[in-house]
């Protein structure tokens, strides 16, 4: 008998290098001061669905359920940041969430209940998380509003680094 599952994973709209790279400089706005730490560059993303930890044979019905979600590519505009203050997190988000976002991270919930996976019964709050550990952020600070386009999603694996964690694309998903 396994105790132990195989992989840690989740679902996620995953930045380019160049998005990553605005994205990472409008973090600027979020003064960062110990113990609090800003998620590294390479990590950052918004996640679809939280998965977790899986075994392998869990994780090929997920891929199989993911490439049967038909979606348009679409762009959302990240134009606002918060703070979450139980998980004490940093974020940028959108203050209107596009209509396909939600559309896609219902279709993509929909579809991975079929192995085993029960969503989140909470609102979906899309975000990107930019820092940890954080108490507050200013108020009146604002960043030059960053258009996304989304025209795919992606399977991504939680590998543990020396220094934290570093995600890795497993599968990307394209939208017509």
């Amino acid at each position: 008998m396994r105790d132990k599952k195989d992989i840690r994973i989740f679902f996620a709209l995953w930045p380019d290098d160049a998005l990553r790279k605005t994205l990472h400089g409008a973090s600027n706005t979020i003064p960062v001061e110990r113990p609090a730490r800003r998620v590294p560059r390479y990590n950052l993303h918004l996640t679809l669905h939280f998965i977790g930890n899986v075994y392998f044979d869990q994780l090929t019905c997920l891929r199989e359920q993911a490439r049967l979600v038909k979606m348009k590519a679409f762009e959302l505009s990240i134009d606002c940041q918060g703070v979450f203050k139980k998980p004490r997190v940093a974020w940028l988000g959108c203050r209107e969430t596009p209509a396909a976002l939600l559309e896609l991270h219902q279709q993509l919930g929909q579809r991975l209940r079929r192995c085993d996976y029960q969503p989140e019964s909470r609102d979906y709050n899309p975000h990107v998380t930019m820092a940890r550990k954080i108490d507050r952020i200013p108020e009146h600070e604002s960043f030059e509003p960053i258009c996304w386009r989304a025209s795919q999603f992606a399977l991504i694996e939680v590998q543990q680094i020396d220094n934290g964690v570093q995600y890795r694309v497993i599968e990307t998903y394209p939208m017509s």
